[in-house]
């Protein structure tokens, strides 16, 4: 029997098949170095370490120097740039020299994600109501401990403080869950800047603005001054909290996130299979050759 066929043989299928996976990962690759770039920029860039305070993982307020989500989500982001560019040259490698050993560890690193992808989806589908249960009081605490009123009159609040402005205005919001939540806000002097005879019941942020210009930064004092009266008696104040506004922001990208992970899901499979063909291919290559 001649011994000339081995892998330089190899059936068209088998030539595809090896295209697509080595195509698969150098994508995988591109993508972890972007994700990677990306985390360590977040966990490095001052402005996003600014808003470390906005939303501490610990309600424990004697705790200052506690992992926020931001740094936490920054690492997942890193972690998951990194096992992609593993991924990445694990299938290349293995594909294109069609080494056993790296389409073995590919195929199981692949197997791996594809388990934990279906565990979390199912895991958010059941406890997705619990989220906001656990998530809006971290934001109220955020509130209470650190809304200082808007940067007029000379107020310099922190970032949170401007950070909660910030999506009060642009979001057409009113606290966490409603306007409420700024009845315990010791740092914020609630006394009207233009009649210091009476106290503001709500942000300034929390009540309609006519005329008020897009870009938060142009936003001046005389503007801010329209919602006096509304901050002051609490009759014209948004009744949505900005939670709910979130997560309707958040929706309104919900088919465009279910569309990647099923395009995403899908290419996962496709590099699984093609990668146990490729990896059983060159079993029966190396059996072929021992014999």
């Amino acid at each position: 029997m001649a011994r000339g066929h081995g892998r330089g043989g190899m059936s068209c299928r088998m030539k595809l098949i090896r295209f697509i996976i080595v195509t698969f990962n150098i994508l995988f690759f591109i993508i972890g170095a972007v994700l990677l770039a990306l985390g360590i920029y977040v966990m490095v860039d001052p402005k996003f370490q600014k808003l470390k305070k906005l939303l501490p993982i610990s309600s424990d307020p004697n705790i200052q120097q506690g992992m926020s989500y931001i740094e936490m989500i920054a690492i997942s982001v890193i972690v998951l740039g990194s096992i992609l560019l593993v991924l990445g040259f694990l299938g290349c490698c293995g594909a294109m020299k069609q080494v056993r050993c790296m389409l073995t560890l590919y195929s199981f690193i692949i197997g791996a994600i594809i388990l934990a992808e279906v565990a979390l989806t199912i895991y958010f589908v059941a406890f997705q109501s619990n989220f906001k249960d656990q998530f809006v009081p971290k934001l109220q605490q955020s509130i209470s401990q650190n809304y200082a009123g808007p940067p007029i009159m000379g107020n310099k609040p922190g970032v949170v403080s401007l950070a909660w402005d910030f999506i009060m205005f642009n979001l057409q919001c009113c606290g966490a869950q409603n306007g409420t939540d700024f009845v315990n806000t010791p740092k914020w002097n609630k006394t009207n800047p233009w009649a210091p005879y009476q106290n503001l019941s709500y942000p300034l942020t929390c009540c309609p603005i006519q005329n008020a210009p897009k870009d938060w930064n142009t936003l001046s004092e005389d503007t801010l001054k329209q919602a006096e009266t509304c901050a002051v008696d609490g009759l014209n104040i948004y009744k949505d909290g900005c939670y709910n506004k979130l997560i309707e922001l958040i929706g309104s990208y919900k088919l465009y996130v279910i569309i990647g992970a099923v395009i995403v899901l899908v290419i996962e499979l496709l590099a699984f299979i093609f990668a146990i063909a490729l990896c059983c291919r060159t079993s029966k290559e190396q059996l072929y050759y021992n014999s």
